[in-house]
């Protein structure tokens, strides 16, 4: 079958490219990992489809040189999956399993990244809307692609991908199918996909955020008010975020009954009381990209006009009341959730012999939030004029970002999680600690193709 590993292996052992011992039902090998074992169907075969054009038919006309141009071609699409004897939805959920399985990884089950629990709802949902099936199959066929080193089923996700996003633009079109929340599944999906495996079209993902972020508004708040909606808009905020910092447009989070319904079913996976500390991070951070906007529109601006010194003094006056709630939001964090200690690289690496190592991951992410947080704020405060020691602490703040990339970039996630913070270290950093980056964003966009280094420049 065309596209499907050679190993009779089970889809685990084929993925991490181990010699299995096809034990029925489940094989000895995933046992010892610890794993349930996917088993050996396949489900359906990889057909090398692609779309091609099929004109219309001619307009009837009267005779005239203009009556015989033919319409635009229309895209139609062949079917992307031959059915077999056994079922293709089963492989699907057998691919959803290992791919929620390798992006879950290094996450504990007590505290799993929200990308991560909103996958877990993803074999659920499975075969209820074409559209995001399609967009399911394109993805897990691409990771699996990816994890198993076959170009084959990587050129099937590209195509399926495709097929994907015809289907969304359609029901895009129609009024009621696209505020489900099967749409605006597809719709992060699909903007996960250009992050993860876009490696050519450093603008792709940013056209797919201005529309995940204009489709998650138009659905309005009462949308998210049951449980799924409510992860859904929170694994999605970040993308909607990053989609403001870099299209300089106001946040729509960043508004108080947008704060009201985030803060809704808080993750019941953490502590009492971290849950409500980690949304109220969120809330603050929500405001971060109208501060990046000051920031960079006063270091434009001309420091001897008056309009400059009435923005510098409403821009500082944000700012000081930002900082004021981040450092008694961070008192208050602090005591709960356990802080970094510093260990040995496990690198040994030369410009940072010293590490931070947290609790995990979901603790690592959002201390250095509030690392990268932090280091605007004190850029502000130094473009502002404001007395203080901003470059110091800006280094100081730069460098426990640095230190924390060998432990929260690892796995699938460790480099979506690790983007904003080694963006912002980037922008503040010495050609030294710059060329230093250079060399971890090369590592990660092995994984995570939006890292690469020139998309920094």
């Amino acid at each position: 079958m065309v596209g499907i590993p050679r190993s009779s292996g089970c889809l685990l052992c084929v993925q991490r490219r181990v010699k299995c011992d096809e034990r029925r039902p489940g094989c000895q090998r995933c046992e010892t990992y610890g794993r349930p074992c996917p088993g050996y169907d396949r489900g359906f075969k990889f057909v090398p489809g692609k779309p091609y054009r099929a004109q219309r038919r001619r307009r009837a006309g009267t005779g005239s040189a203009k009556s015989h141009i033919q319409e635009e071609p229309q895209e139609v699409y062949q079917p992307l999956i031959e059915h077999t004897n056994q079922s293709s939805s089963q492989h699907i959920i057998q691919s959803l399993s290992i791919l929620i399985g390798d992006f879950s990884t290094p996450s504990s089950a007590v505290s799993p990244h929200i990308v991560t629990r909103w996958f877990g709802f993803l074999p659920t949902i499975y075969g209820r809307n074409k559209t995001l099936d399609a967009t399911i199959k394109s993805f897990t066929a691409h990771h699996m692609g990816n994890a198993t080193g076959n170009q084959e089923i990587i050129r099937y996700g590209q195509s399926a991908y495709v097929e994907a996003l015809h289907r969304l633009q359609r029901s895009l079109n129609n009024p009621t199918e696209c505020v489900s929340s099967h749409i605006f599944c597809a719709v992060m999906l699909s903007c996960l996909y250009e992050l993860f495996f876009n490696t050519q079209d450093s603008e792709s993902w940013m056209k797919h955020a201005k529309g995940l972020s204009r489709l998650a508004e138009f659905r309005g708040l009462d949308c998210y008010r049951n449980e799924f909606d409510s992860i859904l808009l929170k694994a999605s905020r970040g993308i909607v975020i990053m989609n403001s910092v870099f299209s300089g447009q106001e946040c729509f989070l960043a508004s108080e009954s947008w704060h009201i319904v985030m803060k809704e079913h808080c993750d019941t996976f953490l502590p009492a009381g971290l849950g409500y500390l980690i949304e109220e991070f969120i809330v603050y951070f929500t405001f971060a990209p109208s501060l990046i906007h000051k920031l960079y529109a006063l270091k434009q601006a001309d420091p001897a006009s008056p309009e400059t010194r009435v923005q510098m003094s409403e821009t500082l006056k944000r700012t000081l009341d930002m900082q004021e709630k981040l450092n008694a939001w961070y008192d208050r964090y602090s005591r709960i959730a356990l802080p970094p200690r510093e260990t040995v690289s496990p690198s040994e690496d030369k410009l940072y012999p010293m590490v931070l190592s947290y609790s995990d991951p979901t603790n690592a992410s959002v201390f250095c939030g509030y690392y990268s947080y932090t280091v605007i704020i004190h850029e502000i405060l130094k473009a502002c004029s404001y007395p203080g020691e901003h470059e110091a602490m800006t280094v100081y703040f730069r460098d426990q970002i640095c230190k924390s990339v060998e432990y929260n970039g690892r796995g699938l996630l460790g480099p979506y999680q690790m983007a904003f913070p080694l963006r912002v270290a980037f922008e503040v950093a010495d050609p030294v600690v710059k060329s230093w980056i250079k060399g971890w964003l090369i590592r990660l966009s092995n994984v995570y193709p939006a890292l690469q280094p020139q998309r920094f420049e």
